[in-house]
């Protein structure tokens, strides 16, 4: 044990100190940026998939899977991950303006008034949202990570896990489809090792003669940075995989406002919850949450708002379900 924490300790030392941020902003542009690689690569698969012209696939890829997160990185170094998650919400405003001439796919009343909420609650988040950048050392991000209420956050994203599991089994070909968009999201907003990675990329970015300013040693001495990547990489594979099987079986417009939505409410909740990016404002985390949630609920209930057969589907089972009760 006293080896172990001697490897922690001598594992590299982030300044364990918030300061505020005051180029946040650059970090939401960035992500806007990136939002945009990403829908058009989203939207490049689903073309692939309808025209069945599979050139189109590695061109998606390339998009989503390197532009993208290299801007969604680069965005992380500036903003909380609180503020950047939410503004991923980005990807349906792009989706909404472009698909119906890109993809020929209709454009509702609806989904217009959902681009504009999102829109509207990507603007709160980040006047609103948390602007401190906390730095931190090696274990303390393990401490971190370890917290009560991050292991109750890894519990019930195992329960989630579980019954997503359960719904694209035994569920009809509709609810798969929306459950493997909303898992795929879901996967992709725990970004927390993503942005800790990130933190220590910059701790040795900004060294001066040898020594990283701001950090007493090498963190990537340790093994938990590559972990970190690992984990990260793991979650970005899986959750692009399972947007791309999504994008199989429903139009861009639909699976990929769930797949944000649900990417969004991940995010938003683990960079409070395991992050705790709401522990040093605790007046501003009110806004942050309602800025967040509003985004959310806007994809939710506007946006993405399910396809006729999927509200069928749970008309039936409550009609059913009061029935037999």
């Amino acid at each position: 044990a006293e080896h172990h924490g001697a490897m922690l300790l001598g594992g590299g030392r982030l300044l364990a100190t918030a300061s505020s941020s005051s180029l946040w902003w650059v970090g939401v542009l960035l992500d806007a940026v990136a939002t945009l690689a990403g829908t058009a690569g989203k939207q490049l698969l689903r073309h692939a998939s309808v025209t069945k012209k599979m050139r189109y696939y590695p061109m998606g890829l390339v998009c989503t899977a390197v532009i993208d997160p290299a801007f969604d990185i680069s965005a992380y170094s500036f903003a909380a991950q609180s503020i950047i998650a939410p503004c991923a919400g980005m990807v349906v405003v792009w989706n909404v303006l472009l698909a119906p001439f890109t993809l020929d796919e209709r454009l509702t009343f609806s989904r217009k008034v959902g681009a504009f909420l999102i829109c509207a609650g990507t603007i709160c988040v980040g006047l609103f949202g948390n602007h401190e950048e906390v730095d931190r050392t090696v274990d303390e991000y393990i401490e971190l990570f370890a917290r009560p209420a991050a292991c109750i956050y890894y519990a019930l994203f195992f329960v989630w896990s579980v019954g997503c599991l359960y719904f694209y089994v035994a569920g009809s070909g509709v609810i798969s489809g929306f459950v493997v968009g909303a898992y795929g999201g879901s996967l992709a907003g725990n970004m927390f090792t993503t942005k800790a990675v990130v933190e220590m990329f910059e701790c040795i970015a900004t060294s001066k003669e040898g020594e990283p300013s701001g950090c007493e040693s090498n963190p990537f001495y340790t093994i938990y940075p590559y972990l970190f990547i690992f984990i990260s990489l793991a979650l970005a594979c899986i959750s692009l995989y399972l947007l791309a099987v999504g994008l199989t079986k429903f139009e861009a417009l639909y699976m990929i406002t769930v797949f944000e939505g649900f990417m969004i409410i991940s995010g938003a909740i683990s960079g409070n919850v395991v992050m705790g990016e709401a522990q040093f404002e605790r007046v501003r985390a009110l806004d942050q949450l309602y800025a967040c949630g509003r985004v959310s609920l806007a994809e939710a209930s506007t946006a993405a708002r399910l396809p006729q057969t999927l509200q069928s589907h749970f008309q039936r089972r409550f009609i059913i379900w009061v029935s037999d009760g």
